[in-house]
């Protein structure tokens, strides 16, 4: 395949991620009577923690500072992948698989480095699952 293919085969996942995210999102607050936006807090938390620390990055050169960069990439499908996971196991597990073969896809077509990729996920997943398991119910 061409580069080209593979670029658009990144551009597409994240909001297939997405797209999948509001339909379980749907899912829950039909099955416990609640309003959709109560049940998105989570992922709109998480999804602004994510940019605030990318602007923290920014202003403090936090991943310079070591030869890296900031994956908003990364980020953005985690913020989704977790929401995938906690909302319905068994596609929370095929998108964890997914998300790796993403970062292999992004690594290959010189988007980010592991290093990248890894150090974004490590340092915003546990607040994620902390906001997550927070607003859980």
């Amino acid at each position: 395949m061409q580069t080209s293919t593979w670029a658009l085969i990144a551009d597409i996942y994240t909001p297939l991620l997405l797209a999948l995210a509001v339909y379980l999102l749907m899912g829950r607050a039909k099955s416990q009577q609640r309003g959709f936006w109560l049940c998105a807090k989570p992922l709109i938390y998480s999804t602004i923690y994510l940019y605030v620390m990318r602007f923290v990055d920014i202003a403090l050169d936090i991943w310079p500072s070591f030869g890296s960069d900031y994956s908003t990439h990364t980020a953005v499908a985690l913020v989704l992948v977790v929401q995938i996971w906690m909302l319905n196991l068994k596609l929370g597990v095929l998108s964890a698989f997914s998300l790796l073969a993403y970062m292999q896809l992004m690594n290959f077509l010189d988007y980010h480095t592991y290093l990248d990729m890894v150090s974004t996920s490590l340092f915003l997943l546990p607040v994620f699952v902390l906001i997550w398991r927070n607003q859980k119910g």
